[in-house]
């Protein structure tokens, strides 16, 4: 069996094989740098707090805890410079998550005493459906390696209780939606029955860290603010979403993608009158928005009170919205220019959204949960994205194509077939209360990330779940290594 110190010798070092290739591939054969330090649309919400205290000496606004843009801090201080800080940020997610896949495949090969499990789970991380998020400015990366870290040593109760103490008040502070994981793993603990000290050594972290920001939150609040003054950041604040809020409530009473920005989601038919703003690429407009192609509303959702004619004039008055954010010249006269239009959108919407609840129950409460799970866990849009840009189409053969597409169809098959299994395995291993091991902990991880993401906040977008799919892979892989060896005894 290999050592620990060779399983993390082995994950640093192909995750930063995979950080070059990606590097190679789309900065120099493709001329795609945003691939390789990718901001996204909420990247500077993590970041311009920080600014703001490097430039002002205040944390503001203060929608977004400090736990992913302490590391711009710390980096800009060393370098005074924004892009070496954001290249140090994504080399140090690339290092950090090789050292949690080589934690995960080092419990893997223990589960199964399988060097070849061992080597499959190292491929099945590094070539996956999440392959890029290293490369993502971005919570999503380290929220992963943290998880994995807790799991590794929920999997050695007993050891380390102050690391396991700072890994979960991090990935607080990374993603707030964590701060309840207390719950599931402090039972898990007390079923462990660890000693009153290994409990006392780990709330020492989160007592000093989170007391000391809620002091700070006191001061500045007047107030008791355990994680962030408000749950969203502010509308409009990076773009044209005021009212966007409203609209998408509706589209979660039936289940549909509020991710405005893909062709794919329910929401982007709300804004195709002018939202998404084409990038031009070699002459061809990226995204390019077409209303033929656009998921229309249903009429299986209308009501006494919602038709089309009702969702095209909230369509419309988002179009305005949106085009005055444009071309004002101001951006906080815009609640005043556009005040009617808000007050239509933030009046219609509840009352729809009312509507759905109440003549069509079934929908809102069963239809549209499973709706979610299955706009989540069944998408390819990651990847096909990333064929219909044209910067990389345009430069590919049409084996290379077929090369790629048939590598892409397997990793979506990967990942299908992980996670729906990984959904059994959740169902199977979360009702064993008593003497939980390894995959009873994963099973609840899995039941708190699903619930409160899917059913709670009715977050259906699949870079959520990019946290659990390692987790996936650790529970398939030791479940199928024992149903083989069981059958393979049954058989001889």
């Amino acid at each position: 069996m290999p050592q620990l110190k060779t399983s993390i010798s082995w994950g640093i070092g192909l995750n930063l094989v995979k950080m070059l290739a990606i590097y190679l591939v789309m900065v120099l054969l493709f001329h795609r740098p945003d691939y390789f330090i990718h901001f996204h649309g909420d990247t500077m919400s993590y970041f311009e707090p920080i600014i703001h205290l490097l430039e002002q000496g205040s944390y503001s606004p203060d929608y977004r805890m400090p736990g992913y843009g302490f590391l711009f801090y710390g980096f800009f201080l060393i370098s005074h410079s924004n892009e070496i800080s954001f290249f140090l940020i994504i080399l140090l997610q690339f290092v950090i998550t090789g050292v949690a896949y080589g934690l995960l495949a080092q419990m893997v090969c223990e589960l199964t005493r399988s060097r070849i499990l061992y080597a499959l789970s190292f491929l099945l991380l590094e070539v996956n459906y999440y392959l890029l998020f290293d490369s993502y400015l971005s919570t999503e990366s380290l929220a992963t390696s943290l998880l994995i870290f807790i799991s590794y040593l929920c999997f050695r109760p007993g050891r380390h209780p102050i690391l396991m103490g700072l890994a979960v008040c991090w990935l607080i502070f990374l993603k707030s939606i964590f701060c309840l994981l207390f719950i599931p793993l402090g039972f898990y603990l007390l079923q462990k029955k660890r000693p009153k000290r290994f409990f006392l050594l780990l709330i020492i972290p989160l007592f000093l860290i989170e007391g000391s920001w809620i002091l700070r939150n006191a001061i500045k609040f007047h107030a008791f603010v355990p994680l962030t003054y408000q749950t969203f950041y502010p509308e409009g604040l990076y773009g044209g979403i005021y009212g966007f809020q409203s609209v998408q409530e509706i589209i979660r009473a039936y289940g549909g993608s509020h991710q405005f920005w893909r062709m794919d989601s329910e929401a982007a038919w709300y804004f195709s009158g002018g939202f998404a703003e084409p990038v031009f690429i070699e002459g061809v407009p990226y995204p390019n928005f077409k209303e033929a192609q656009l998921i229309q509303p249903s009429p299986d959702f209308f009501t006494s009170q919602m038709n089309l004619d009702s969702l095209h004039n909230l369509k419309r008055a988002l179009t305005s919205v949106y085009l005055t954010t444009v071309t004002i010249k101001n951006p906080q006269n815009i609640p005043i220019e556009c005040k009617d239009e808000l007050a239509y959108i933030r009046n219609r919407s509840p009352q729809y959204v009312a509507s759905i609840r109440k003549e069509k129950p079934f929908l809102f409460y069963v239809e549209a949960n499973v709706n979610r799970i299955k706009n989540t866990f069944f998408t390819t849009y990651f990847f096909d994205n990333v064929f219909r840009n044209p910067a990389i189409y345009a430069r590919l053969n049409p084996f290379l194509y077929a090369s790629l597409q048939a590598f892409i169809s397997l990793v979506n098959g990967m990942m299908w077939f992980f996670s729906s299994f990984a959904l059994l395995l959740t169902l199977y291993f979360g009702v064993r209360w008593k003497d939980p091991n390894l995959l009873t902990w994963c099973a609840w991880l899995n039941a708190y990330v699903l619930f409160l993401y899917l059913f709670v906040f009715k977050q259906a977008e699949e870079r959520y779940f990019c946290v659990l799919y390692p987790i996936w892979i650790l529970m398939s892989l030791t479940v199928l290594h024992r149903l083989l060896s069981f059958i393979k005894r049954k058989w001889n």
